[in-house]
């Protein structure tokens, strides 16, 4: 066995520092690519064939045969102890310091090749195979755990003509731990890495450009620039000139350093996306809701929200790169986890971090509300100016609440368009009726107010369906009257039935569009005449009921007209009733039986399903014994075993004429809220 080159190193440290600490090739590359920057290389090279082999390759200082003993095979190598705390020739501060991220390579392959040469100086090199080292160790003095990597019979052949560097070649390879695209690769170095901006510098003065398969990474593959809606940097923070950054409004919070320590300052940026679905990448398993903390200009933290007590809203929407490079001091004890994920958390630098993060994404947020507000109420502006149209409408006094109160929900995260529509519409309908009760005082601090809060007023006073359009309020009172006309003079139910069934707001504010469905009608008068001896012809005196069949917002609906001027008892009623709630309840069983959904699936204790329900119009309900008239209540409780209750013509026709009369009072302000409120709907 050859021992020109030695590891000492036992197979608990290989598996719990290389192949089992790191699950990605990106996190084992950027420690490749940090080795890199501290030889004061400018340039480094990364091959990456997931099908065949991975090379890293750089043109910094390189080592000698006893340099690659001392440094490179010396797990827990404490360079910032022996080599000072930044590289000789560009100063830069070293990104390494606990010398186990050689042991990273083993998580992706079980070869590795390494070369390097100094200035002008000879090649030297090696091949560690993992099967042997473990085969080698577990052969060895438990003292000792010496491994003995294969020297290269050419060097010069395998690094090539570069006066200087080191090359690192990956073969035999994990594919589960491989299995990432080149962009998406690019995209997790160009977010690791805070050192992109000194690609275009001069050679001599530090430039430093990675490259992937001959192609340098830059900012444009962070693919989280390109998306942010608002942004706000930090502290001094800028990006290089020249980058691109979407967003709509940038920001800057300059207070970033820590109570009682001046020195510790954060910087970098965190910026907000439209909507949480756009913080995911395609095909990729990570986020941008994955925030990277920087201390050195590399990872020392991911995922920092998991890490911070913060809740709101916000986090859905929030990404950045955060540089905190008091957490990696010389000086300090090291914080950082081997695999630079998290830090300590029971440190104070960690603690004083975290804290000062919640504040600066609680200010954040605070102004990302403000700012979509704005955002979202200009573009309604934009697309419904009836709205604005409305507003101007409005007495002076009565304007500026009203502007509040749509900023307001403009500020409602979460909600998809639809829903903050309806919002808007249900707070012009609530805006009336505060403004006729004279109570417009409960908006004053709407733009202060929960979104719990919001929701109590806008529940108590915005009943959308009571609210008409303008411009067909004063037919509806008319078709009132209408109906005050045929009951005065007892028409025959089935004028009085088509006349409430064309205009079904009658029975139910929410049935402005309940539908006729006269197939189904037809069908279940024919069940019911079948298996109820239930007949709807014109000389059939007693079973005859003059029925309608709607359909209003899924519910099917059965109404039975009684003439005005009938005298109809309740058991009469109840056993019409009985029927053709059976009878409906056996047509929509035969209409699941046919779709494949089952029957009895909807039915309620008395076998008819909760889906049927069944109006009654009547004048008065008569008992069956004394020939009174029944009460309200004690009528509706004998017939609500089968989803079923009674509408009296009288309650009917004053219900209306109140849901409606209002209105009438200022037509003019009126027509312009119901017009937004028209010009919303059609945009839902």
């Amino acid at each position: 066995m050859n021992d020109k080159y030695t590891l000492t190193v036992d197979i608990a440290t290989v598996d719990s520092l290389g192949r089992n600490l790191y699950s990605n090739a990106a996190a084992v590359l950027s420690e490749f690519v940090a080795n890199a920057w501290d030889a004061d290389a400018t340039r480094v090279e990364i091959q990456f064939d997931p099908n065949n082999s991975i090379s890293i390759l750089d043109n910094g200082c390189g080592m000698t045969d006893g340099e690659l003993n001392s440094r490179f095979l010396t797990v827990g190598y404490r360079k910032r102890v022996v080599e000072g705390m930044a590289s000789p020739r560009f100063k830069r501060p070293y990104m390494g310091r606990k010398g186990i991220g050689k042991l990273s390579a083993f998580s992706l392959a079980d070869k590795m090749v390494v070369s390097s040469r100094k200035q002008d100086g000879p090649s030297h090199g090696f091949t560690i195979d993992a099967k042997e080292m473990e085969k080698s160790i577990r052969n060895t003095d438990p003292a000792g755990r010496e491994y003995h990597p294969e020297p290269l019979a050419d060097a010069a052949a395998e690094f090539g003509d570069r006066a200087n560097g080191t090359k690192i070649v990956l073969s035999d390879l994990r594919v589960k731990r491989v299995s990432i695209t080149e962009r998406a690769l690019r995209r997790r170095l160009a977010r690791r890495f805070d050192v992109l901006g000194l690609a275009n510098l001069p050679e001599d003065q530090g430039r430093f450009v990675i490259e992937i398969n001959g192609e340098p990474v830059t900012y444009e593959d962070r693919g989280d620039l390109q998306k942010l809606q608002y942004i706000w940097y930090l502290g001094d923070y800028e990006l290089p000139d020249g980058v691109q950054v979407s967003a709509e409004a940038e920001n800057r919070i300059k207070d970033t350093s820590i109570p009682g320590h001046d020195d510790w300052r954060i910087s970098g940026w965190i910026g907000s996306v439209a909507k949480p679905a756009d913080r995911v990448f395609e095909a990729d398993d990570e986020s941008m809701k994955n925030i990277i903390v920087l201390a050195r200009k590399r990872p020392i933290q991911e995922g920092l929200l998991d890490h911070l007590d913060f809740d709101k809203h916000f986090a859905s929407y929030v990404t950045g790169q955060i540089q905190a490079d008091f957490l990696d001091q010389d000086d300090q004890e090291d914080i950082a986890t081997s695999d630079r994920q998290r830090l300590v958390e029971d440190d104070e630098r960690v603690r004083a971090f975290n804290a000062k993060m919640k504040d600066i994404f609680n200010a954040a947020s605070d102004k990302w509300s403000e700012l979509r507000s704005d955002t979202t109420t200009k573009a309604l502006y934009e697309s419904v100016p009836e709205v604005r149209e409305w507003i101007t409408s409005l007495p002076s006094d009565r304007r500026r609440p009203a502007q509040k109160m749509i900023s307001r929900i403009s500020s409602i995260d979460g909600l998809n368009d639809d829903d903050r529509n309806s919002l808007y519409q249900s707070s012009i309908a609530a805006f009336y009726k505060l403004q006729q009760n004279d109570e417009i005082d409960k908006l004053k601090d709407v733009d202060m107010m929960s979104e719990a809060q919001l929701f109590t007023i806008l529940s108590s006073y915005a009943r959308f369906e009571e609210l008409e359009y303008g411009q067909i309020i004063r037919t509806r009172l008319s078709v009132i009257g209408k109906l005050e006309d045929l009951l005065d003079h007892n028409e025959l139910e089935n004028r009085t039935r088509d006349f409430i069934a064309e205009n079904p707001w009658l029975l139910d504010p929410s049935w402005e569009r309940a539908t006729e469905d006269l197939v189904k009608e037809q069908s279940f008068k024919r069940i019911a005449k079948e298996q109820f001896n239930l007949d709807f012809s014109d000389d059939a005196a007693d079973d005859r009921l003059d029925i309608k069949y709607l359909d209003g917002g899924g519910r099917q609906v059965i109404v039975e007209f009684k003439r005005y001027g009938r005298k109809v008892k309740i058991s009469e009623l109840t056993l019409q009733i009985e029927k053709y709630a059976r009878a409906m309840t056996r047509l929509l069983q035969q209409a699941d039986a046919r779709a494949g959904s089952g029957s009895h699936a909807y039915t309620n204790d008395s076998g008819i399903d909760a889906r049927v329900n069944v109006i009654i119009i009547v004048k008065h309900v008569y008992s069956d014994i004394k020939d009174e008239i029944m009460p309200v209540k004690a009528a509706n409780d004998r017939v609500r075993i089968f989803n079923a209750r009674f509408l009296y013509f009288s309650d009917m026709v004053e219900k209306s004429k109140e849901r409606y009369q209002e209105f009438t009072e200022n037509p003019a302000q009126n027509d312009l809220a119901a017009k937004a409120i028209h010009a919303l709907d059609k945009i839902s």
